[in-house]
């Protein structure tokens, strides 16, 4: 049997990004609904926090042709960027 319990070091990104290419857990947080988008419970939104497996890449090219440097892209090619930097949903820390 395969030991599950394994330590995690998280590190801030605002701190340091990982190497182009390496896979990571990353630890996102933003607002649902998004600001701008009301719903009759919530005027401004709810904070969540969110880890998903993710890579970082220090170029990435959307399929709409956008770039995008020293972001983290996640197995939907939904880019997100470091904390601190503007987005909807940003990367605090990863692991």
């Amino acid at each position: 049997m395969t030991n599950l319990n394994t330590a995690v070091t998280w590190v801030d990104a605002r701190d340091r990004l990982p190497r182009s290419g390496t896979p990571v857990a990353a630890a996102i947080t933003g607002r649902y609904p998004p600001d701008g988008v009301t719903d009759s419970d919530t005027a401004v939104g709810e904070e969540f926090w969110l880890v998903r497996p993710m890579h970082f890449t220090t170029l990435h090219r959307s399929g709409d042709g956008a770039e995008h440097q020293n972001c983290f892209v996640d197995s939907d090619g939904i880019v997100r960027l470091p904390y601190g930097l503007t987005s909807a949903e940003t990367v605090t820390h990863w692991g």
